[in-house]
């Protein structure tokens, strides 16, 4: 018995291994709807390999993508395109994990802090700064907006 499969096993692995459904996988290759010719182990077998295959080229990996920016860079500098060669070579080092990418975000808006926690603020900022900020003493101030007497404002 050989192991080769027939031009409509061979169609039936191919459209499977495409994605198609069982149903339009038989219908394409020739079989009737319900032939139940995928559970054919050599057919199976096929589609195994059909999908790995698929799979393999098509997937990143980072050795890949490191020779990939290093051959990039490698052209670019043979080009005498520096800044290019430097990208490549910035995009490598990312991809190896050589740059931490750290941002940090604080959001506080003086609007909705009370006096303490402005003091305190201002306090922390003045310590974290090693003293950039004046030190100077906080003061109360009370904004009167009420209409002068003589009806001007």
């Amino acid at each position: 018995m050989t192991s080769k499969l027939t031009e409509k096993q061979e169609r039936l692995a191919q459209n499977l291994a495409l994605g198609m459904s069982k149903t339009e996988a038989a219908k394409d290759a020739g079989y009737s709807p319900k032939t139940e010719a995928n559970q054919n182990a050599k057919v199976k077998n096929r589609i195994e390999k059909l999908q790995k295959g698929a799979a393999d080229r098509v997937m990143l990996s980072l050795s890949r993508h490191l020779l990939d920016l290093m051959e990039i860079r490698d052209k670019a500098l043979s080009k005498s395109s520096f800044s290019a060669a430097v990208a490549a070579e910035v995009a490598r080092g990312k991809a190896a994990g050589l740059y931490v990418l750290k941002s940090e975000l604080t959001i506080n808006k003086i609007e909705s802090m009370s006096k303490d926690e402005i003091i305190e603020r201002l306090n922390h900022l003045y310590q974290a700064t090693g003293g950039a900020l004046p030190n100077s003493k906080i003061i109360d101030l009370k904004l009167n907006h009420e209409p002068k007497a003589n009806g001007s404002s």
